[in-house]
This record gives C-alpha cells, structure tokens and sequence, in this order.
C-alpha cells in the first residue's frame, strides 16, 4: 500500500515524492479545489479533474482541443474497491462534460495509480494511444562534468542566442525529424505534428522565453544547447539539441552534467522527461544517477462534433 496526493505536475511532485511526505501537496490541491472541474470527496480523499483548453492547438487546427489533468488526495496506488467505485464515477461525470462539449481531448494517465487504469478501461472508449513520457530526477547529487573533448559549456545570454539564434533552431529542427511524439501517433493531428514542436521549440529559443540557454561550443561554435526552467523547486530541463555532425563528441552527457551540478549549487532538483521508448537518452541520464519518479499515458479522444 502507498497512499500519495497527486499532481501532474513534475516540479512540485518531485519535492513529496523525495520527501516521502504528501501533505504540503494535499494542501495545496485543498486550497485551489474550485478550481477543478469536478471532483468527489469522501473520507479525506479527494479525486477530481481539471479540463482547459490548448490554445496553441486551437489556433493550429481551427478545432476546440483541450487537456485533462488529475488531482488525488490520499489515494491509494493499489487497487481498493471503493476507489475505483468513486474513480469510476469521476470518469463518467468527465466523460459525459467531453460528450456534451465536443472537441479534441489529451487524457494524461499516471501509470502508478491502477485504479484510474482501471476505471479509464470500464468508461472511456474509442480512444486513442499515444504513448507515454516518464519524469526523472537527481538531488543534492554532484556528478562529474564528463567534459572530455575541452567543449565550453556556458549559460548564453540574449546577445549570443540573437547572434546563433538560426543555427540553434536549425540543429533543433534536424533533431526533430526523426521525433515521433503524441501527436505524430495519433492520426487525428499527424499532419501538422510538426508544426507543434515547430511552434514549442521557438518558443523556447525565443527571446520572451524566461528559460535559461546552456550551450556547449567546439571550435568555437555552437553544437549543441539546453534550455532550463527553474523554480523554488527544482531546475527542469526542458529541450535539447546536438549538431549531427558533433554527436560523437560528447555534448548532451556533458551538458545535462552542467545542468545536474547547476542544480545542485542552488540546493534544488534537477528534473526532465521523456518518451518512453528515447531509451538512449535515458541509459545517459541512469548514467548520471538520475531515477524515474513518475510516468504517463497519453490518451486522446476525438469528439469533435461532425459537420
């Protein structure tokens, strides 16, 4: 038995799930409650929802798409009858809103609360799989900066990101061809999936983005960078490139190291993610001690109303 208060959020589970202590997490969901779409209460737990649009999706597609969260107080992540009873409930409440509403639906599934599995198999139907991603982490951990080609590793200011701005994009989108995320899977949304990831990795690049830019150099040329968000919390990193050309060179270990270690100087996690099957990218990150603390399905429902 392991009962946890749940967020689909990565920067603020980390901190209760190290921690092993949930309250600080329950309290929160307690407070924002209303917020919430819908959710049933009974013997201080708490199951509930949240819908909210996706307004880059919106625009992209012309279509209403939205995401739903989950939000657990005291749940169990083993089966009890009850729960699954009340989540099973939930479910039907969700599923009657999204028939009602219409639109195009991104369900995130936490892989570790088998009662939601379960009750997802009993309500949902005509859905579609889209894999799933897994959030790990390191703390208070300092690794080796694994620097062994004399790279420059350095967080870039504006001025340098304007002045390489096309080149870092450009070993992005090279990076990307080969991407095959949720929305390449579904075959609702594959023929502008790239334009998605177009859009995000722009954004972050972007001179309004607040994320910090770790860039590793050779020869005195970009090859590669991070972008980092940070919190109270935790540092998350977020997206990350390496040149075709200068794969062998070590760069992404030697970057994410720099990441860690960044971490590690304020006192806070170092967080990221991934989809399940990147297993290269994940052998680098078991290499530099980080562990997986929670994962996802994606599911998505198309209930757009027919014209």
């Amino acid at each position: 038995m392991a009962i946890i208060s749940f967020v689909d959020n990565n920067d603020k589970y980390v901190k209760s799930f190290i921690e092993r202590d949930y309250s600080s997490l329950a309290k929160e969901i307690t407070q924002k409650k209303n917020e919430l779409t819908h959710y049933i209460e009974e013997n201080n737990i708490l199951y509930g929802y949240r819908i909210f649009k996706n307004e880059p999706l919106t625009n992209l597609y012309g279509d209403d798409y939205y995401s739903v969260r989950f939000y657990f107080i005291n749940i169990d992540t083993l089966h009890e009858r009850r729960q699954e009873e009340n989540i099973t409930k939930l479910l039907i409440h969700l599923n009657n809103v999204i028939e009602k509403t219409g639109g195009y639906y991104n369900l995130r599934i936490p892989t570790h609360i088998v009662d939601l599995i379960r009750s997802y198999n009993r309500v949902i139907k005509d859905a579609i799989f889209c894999g799933g991603t897994v959030e790990e982490y390191i703390y208070k951990k300092k690794v080796d900066d694994y620097n062994k080609n004399q790279l420059r590793i350095f967080q870039a200011d504006e001025k340098y990101i304007n002045k390489y701005k096309t080149k870092l994009l450009e070993m992005t989108y090279q990076s990307f061809q080969t991407y095959q995320g949720q929305y390449h899977i579904s075959y609702i949304t594959d023929e502008k999936a790239g334009k998605i990831y177009k859009n995000w990795i722009e954004t972050s690049v972007g001179s309004n983005s607040d994320d910090l830019v770790v860039v590793v150099e050779y020869d005195n040329e970009p090859i590669g960078f991070v972008t980092l968000g940070e919190t109270k919390n935790a540092v998350e990193g977020i997206l990350s490139a390496v040149s075709n050309e200068h794969r062998r060179y070590g760069a992404y270990k030697a970057m994410i190291a720099y990441a860690i270690n960044y971490a590690y100087s304020k006192d806070k996690s170092f967080i990221t993610s991934t989809q399940f099957d990147n297993f290269i990218v994940q052998g680098t990150w078991a290499s530099l001690g980080l562990k997986p603390f929670y994962s996802i399905y994606n599911i998505h429902l198309d209930r757009r109303i027919k014209k």
